[in-house]
Formats: C-alpha cells, sequence, structure tokens
C-alpha cells in the first residue's frame, strides 16, 4: 500500500495570473474511475512550472483539460482569464490559439518538409490558406523561416521532415508552435524519447524562447534533474492530486524522488 503524502505548499509571487485551476475533477468514461480529483492550482504569467509524478499520476490528464481536450467532470479553469470550463466551442477555439502544445511524439507529417510543418502552425490564425506554403499568406512564410532561424534549424527548411533526428523533429515542433504566438505553452512529455543531450538542448530552448517572449510554460517531465534545472516550481502529482507544489530552489532531487516512491518530508 503506498503511503499517503504530506502536502507542500508554496503561495505563487503575487502577479497576473495565465492558468487558474480550482477543485478540478476528471473520471475516466468507461468506467468512472477518477484520473484527477479536486486539483486546485494558480499559475502566475511568465512562470515555468514542471509536473512530476508517476505513469498515470495525471500530468497528462491535467495539461489536456486546461484545454478541455479532455472534459472536467467538475471544477473551474480560467486562462488568461477566460472561462475554459464554460467556454462555447467559439469562444474555446480562441482560447486554444493563445495556448501552444508540444508532445512527446512531435505530431509532425513526416514525409512533408520541415518548413511545410512549420507553416502549418498559423492555420489558426489564418485558416486553410496555410494548409500548403505557397497559398500561405507571405508574412506566414516570413514567420516560418524567422522561427526555423530561432530553433537552429533554417538551413533544413526544405528537408522532408522524416530525415531528421529526433531532437531536431522536435525543435521542428517548437517551431511550429511559435507560429501561434502563444501567450502559454503546455507541454507534455517533450523530451522523454530524447537522449540526454537532446533533451537538455530542447528544454535550453523551450525556456529560452518562453523568457524572452514572457510566455507561461507547463511541462510534464520524468526527469528530476531537467525539473529542478529548467522551472522555476515544481508540482507533484499522485493519483490525480497534488500533493507537492514549490519553488524549484526549495526542492532537492531526494524530495522530488520521493513524489515517486514514498511520502514527502
Amino acid at each position: 500500500m503506498v503511503a499517503s503524502l504530506t502536502r507542500i505548499t508554496a503561495a505563487p509571487a503575487v502577479t497576473e495570473t495565465a492558468i487558474s485551476v480550482s477543485n478540478l475533477s476528471v473520471r475516466y468514461r468507461r468506467n468512472g474511475a477518477v484520473s484527477l480529483s479536486g486539483v486546485d492550482l494558480v499559475i502566475p504569467d511568465g512562470q515555468t512550472v514542471a509536473l512530476i509524478g508517476t505513469n498515470g499520476a495525471g500530468k497528462s490528464t491535467l495539461l489536456r483539460c486546461l484545454v478541455r481536450l479532455v472534459e472536467p467532470a467538475e471544477g473551474t479553469i480560467t486562462i488568461g482569464g477566460a472561462d475554459v470550463t464554460k467556454a462555447s466551442r467559439r469562444t474555446l477555439r480562441a482560447i486554444r490559439q493563445d495556448v501552444g502544445f508540444v508532445f512527446q511524439r512531435f505530431h509532425l507529417i513526416p514525409r512533408l518538409t520541415v518548413f511545410h510543418n512549420v507553416v502549418h502552425g498559423a492555420m489558426g490564425r489564418y485558416g486553410s490558406r496555410c494548409a500548403w506554403p505557397l497559398t500561405a499568406p507571405h508574412r506566414v512564410r516570413t514567420q516560418a523561416m524567422e522561427s526555423l532561424d530561432r530553433v537552429g534549424l533554417a538551413a533544413s527548411a526544405g528537408r522532408r521532415v522524416e530525415t531528421l533526428s529526433g531532437g531536431q523533429q522536435q525543435r521542428v515542433a517548437i517551431a511550429r508552435m511559435l507560429m501561434q504566438q502563444p501567450r502559454v505553452i503546455l507541454a507534455d512529455e517533450p523530451v522523454a524519447s530524447l537522449d540526454p543531450a537532446s533533451a537538455n538542448a530542447v528544454m535550453d530552448l523551450m525556456c529560452a524562447i518562453a523568457a524572452e517572449r514572457g510566455v507561461t510554460v507547463v511541462v510534464a517531465l520524468h526527469q528530476i534533474d531537467l525539473a529542478l534545472r529548467y522551472a522555476d516550481r515544481v508540482v507533484g502529482l499522485r493519483n490525480g492530486a497534488v500533493e507537492l507544489d514549490r519553488a524549484a530552489r526549495e526542492c532537492d532531487a531526494a524530495q522530488l524522488h520521493s513524489v515517486y516512491t514514498e511520502a514527502v518530508r
């Protein structure tokens, strides 16, 4: 039997709120089992938050629930002051345009070029014209090259994505996400499939871009060292509930490892 954890909290700095979650619960449709239970979370503008926890702890569910890719059973979510939980489809689309999502599996189209994949990132703002680079507005094509230059892949714009390494593909995914011009970045295990050097390079890039643009980041990670190195704050989940929430500078590796094993001390 897993010992219960003593919840540790640290009040966030007083600033504008990017994301607010109150009493959020999610249940699986098939059997009604709880995936998230009573989650409360307030994330200020510009903060980088690492979500840690075992597989099945609720990290991915929480990220997807923030933009209603997963529907909550109860509770409220706001992003930039907009109520996500009560939003109509049209309003929800507008909210999602301000949120960039980075996935573990990249979700690129392998046979298309790097440039073509990045141009797709503007479809939320410019519609189907960005399905193909030749029909995309000139400013979109310019922005795509600027985004590729920012991630160090401008010289690879004409290559097919399937010819790139995993770390390069994740950088393409970040460039595509930048085309949304997001205010919030949600990243679900973005470096889980990468070697340590590539993982560090991708985290360096994503956090540097976030700092440059004042973007809020919520990233699910398994690597404790990356959570301590890159996050301002660490939130530990166990069985769908928040069990640890404190500034990264106040944590050590042993304490964060305890989220995966015994009670937090």
